[in-house]
């Protein structure tokens, strides 16, 4: 099991890095690790108007298969030029679940997780993402 700890990862410049902090550690199955981006954020943003990413772990209904459960919160923030308030006008929310069977060997899973996590990050699945629509 991992230790809990920050997450850095590129901005979409493939150069500047961002910096998710670690909130807290998971406390046991089906409880969240959580991450938020306060590091090299506006110091005067609200934490409920920073970007989030959360996880938890549990086993499926009859115990057969991992699953690992996670959310990503990008808030759209703008800051009202008069009264200098920061408001959230929408958010972009990712989420998912990863199934991992517990009869598959360990290599086997940890190829499946390098690979899906490296598709996730291809050019051609962020752009997708990113303008809404699939590859046609």
């Amino acid at each position: 099991m991992p230790s809990m700890a920050s997450l850095t990862v590129k901005k979409a410049d493939n150069t500047t890095d961002i910096v998710y902090d670690a909130l807290s550690a998971a406390g046991g199955d089906g409880s969240p690790a959580v991450w938020r981006q306060d590091t090299g954020g506006t110091a005067a943003l609200p934490v409920g108007l920073r970007k989030l990413f959360t996880m938890f772990t549990k086993w499926n209904g009859p115990k057969t298969a991992r699953q690992a459960n996670f959310s990503f919160t990008y808030p759209y923030v703008v800051q009202d030029s008069t009264t200098t308030l920061y408001t959230a006008k929408d958010k972009v929310v990712f989420s998912g679940i990863v199934t991992l069977p517990s009869a598959i060997p360990q290599a086997t899973l940890d190829e499946a997780a390098a690979q899906f996590a490296n598709l996730l990050a291809t050019s051609l699945v962020r752009s997708a993402v990113a303008s809404g629509y699939a590859p046609n």
